[in-house]
């Protein structure tokens, strides 16, 4: 204790430079703790990121050229023209299937398939909405229809736009060359509504509708290149001449099935099946959302169990609960199309449901699925990267048959259908490899609900942290290193007395090393709570400009984009504190104990007699 309070009292001999060496090493301290406190921060940030952040990447096939394209317009005796994409091919998925990829998820094309429930209907859309008019009926005299002839309907085969006996108002709007058609003749057509002559007038009480042939008797089966599927239907193909027996020919009995099909298309919902429902844009950017139950686990994604996702207004509608089962058929499958665009608002669905034989698609896929969640939110929007009315979810693999010979439409690789999960932060990694595959015409389009932003912030505070730790550690060498200079190498005169008047060698360091541990102390431990009090306040104010886009990142998508502010939680790591003052006080022990032992190696008489060896 005597050795203590003498080492005291020659620090307030000194007292200017001990405040000075004192508030020095304060203020380094605290340097230090500041930036260790935001290495600690932002690394338990970026921890709890990682969770709220995904990283998704959607791909699109751009066309090989564009082309011309033609229809003809009765009206004006002219052809309009507008110009359509063409492709030469399809790029394959299997390109995104390359070395170094390193998928969280995906790739994968999701396509959507057409299911019949027949005790469920397609209800809110209107699903016969653009079907048409299936007719029997005759000109009211011979007449070629590139003009609007009148035509009685002698019977109505399906639709309800037209009653019997009806004299409707009817063009060839599109052929350029129709042919004649006879009054004592009866012809089997399908027709649509359409504005078409005097479409100017359409709000003059004038207006009489007229309708235009709908060719709905040709197939719309494809193979998965794209190609048709040869059919004898020639395409624009709308009606033919009823005879006797006439229903009891191939050509009859496909008009037959066509009708029959129309109860089908009142009872058809569309199925997608996925890998990862986070990468359907829909439940990406939180306009869909599971409200009851749960979603798929990664075992039932792997082992493709029969279980499903419904909306719902769905299961509302149909006292459906968490549990029950839905008799799924599958009958077609499209891999052009999504259900956010076919089923949605003022949109038809009306795709052919007779393949290239004439045939109504038979059911490739059946069996019950058990319903194991519930979404809400947006549907039925018609938007292609939406979900559709009533649409359901299931895992890929529960679908184990080939749909190659259901196919009614397909196409290239787009965004809405098309994506993969990657791990955040590893956009322009994956970029790089990709791009020296050198594949013309794939664009990748990613989203990071704005992850990238954050993480160029938090790096760029991860280089201020290590700045502020550099200069700090730096500062706090230099401060130890002179005051031990000035506090004990300065002061061998001090210690050689000591040694003289009999102190022994550890009795001489406890005097001259107790003094100077207390302001080491001191000063480490104000310093570093000081600096991480600092960092969390500082820490606080930056959080409170911290927004991140929960929808979309580097790119849009959609005009959809929410932004939400991420709480502050206060925090103030104790263990940057602990951390920097022991490293500090260890520094000074070490420096200060070199120092003293350099003092004590010598001899007290030649120190007194000024003579160092």
């Amino acid at each position: 204790m005597l050795l203590f309070r003498n080492s005291i009292r020659q620090l307030f001999r000194m007292k200017g430079r001990a405040v000075l060496f004192l508030l020095l090493l304060i203020f380094a301290a605290g340097l230090c703790s500041i930036g260790r406190g935001f290495l600690i921060t932002n690394q338990a940030k970026m921890e709890v990121y990682e969770d709220s952040f995904m990283t998704i990447g959607t791909v699109e096939q751009k066309a090989d050229r564009v082309m011309e394209r033609m229809v003809w317009d009765a009206e004006m005796k002219d052809y309009h023209i507008y110009n359509g994409s063409v492709y030469d091919s399809y790029v394959p998925l299997s390109v995104l299937d390359f070395e170094g990829a390193d998928y969280l998820s995906g790739p994968e094309r999701r396509c959507f398939y057409g299911s019949y429930m027949p005790q469920y209907e397609m209800y809110g859309i209107g699903m016969a909405m653009g079907l048409g008019e299936i007719v029997e009926g005759s000109p009211v005299e011979d007449a070629v229809p590139d003009h609007p002839i009148k035509f009685k309907v002698s019977r109505v085969l399906a639709g309800k736009g037209i009653m019997e006996g009806n004299i409707i108002d009817f063009c060839d709007h599109r052929n350029p060359e129709p042919e004649k058609m006879y009054a004592d003749k009866t012809y089997v057509m399908s027709l649509m509504d359409y504005p078409g002559h005097e479409y100017e007038r359409v709000f003059a009480e004038e207006y009489v509708s007229e309708y235009i042939p709908y060719p709905i008797l040709e197939s719309d089966q494809v193979y998965i290149d794209g190609k048709e599927v040869p059919d004898e239907v020639e395409d624009g193909h709308f009606c033919d001449e009823v005879t006797e027996a006439f229903y009891e020919s191939d050509r009859g009995k496909r008009w037959l099935n066509v009708i029959a099909a129309r109860e089908y298309i009142l009872h058809i919902f569309p199925v997608t099946g996925t890998n990862d429902i986070d990468l359907m844009m829909a439940f990406y950017n939180g306009d869909a959302y599971i409200s009851q139950g749960r979603e798929f686990t990664a075992q039932e994604y792997a082992r493709g169990d029969r279980v499903c996702l419904v909306s719902e207004f769905f299961a509302q509608r149909e006292g459906l609960e968490i549990g029950d089962e839905l008799p799924l058929a599958l009958m077609y499958a499209n891999y052009k199309r999504t259900p956010g665009s076919a089923f949605g608002s003022n949109s038809t669905a009306a795709f052919s449901m007779v393949n290239a034989k004439g045939e109504i698609y038979p059911v490739f896929e059946e069996g019950n699925y058990k319903i194991i969640g519930m979404y809400g939110g947006q549907s039925g929007l018609r938007d292609e990267y939406g979900l559709g009315y009533n649409e359901i979810i299931i895992p890929s693999r529960s679908v184990k048959n080939s749909d190659a010979d259901n196919i009614i439409q397909s196409g290239p690789m787009i965004g809405s259908n098309t994506s993969f999960r990657i791990a955040n932060g590893t956009i322009d990694e994956y970029m790089e490899k990709w791009n020296k595959l050198q594949i013309p015409n794939v664009e990748i389009t990613f989203y990071d609900r704005g992850y990238s932003k954050l993480e160029s912030n938090i790096n760029n505070m991860k280089y201020i942290a290590r700045l502020l730790m550099v200069m700090g550690v730096s500062m706090v060498l230099m401060v130890l290193g002179y005051f031990s200079w000035l506090f004990i190498l300065k002061q061998k005169e001090r210690t050689a007395v000591e040694r003289c008047l009999g102190f022994r060698k550890w009795q001489s360091f406890l005097s001259l090393f107790s003094g100077i541990f207390l302001i080491i102390l001191l000063g480490s431990l104000c310093g570093a709570v000081a600096g991480t009090y600092l960092s969390g306040e500082i820490g606080k104010r930056i959080q409170k400009e911290d927004y991140y886009d929960k929808t979309f990142g580097n790119s849009v998508a959609l005009d959809a984009g929410k932004t939400e502010e991420e709480p502050y939680v206060q925090e103030y790591p104790l263990q940057a504190a602990v951390e920097c003052a022991l490293m500090i006080v260890a520094a000074g022990t070490v420096i200060s104990a070199a120092g003293i032992y350099v003092n004590l190696r010598k001899e007290p008489m030649k120190m007194l007699a000024g003579r160092d060896e």
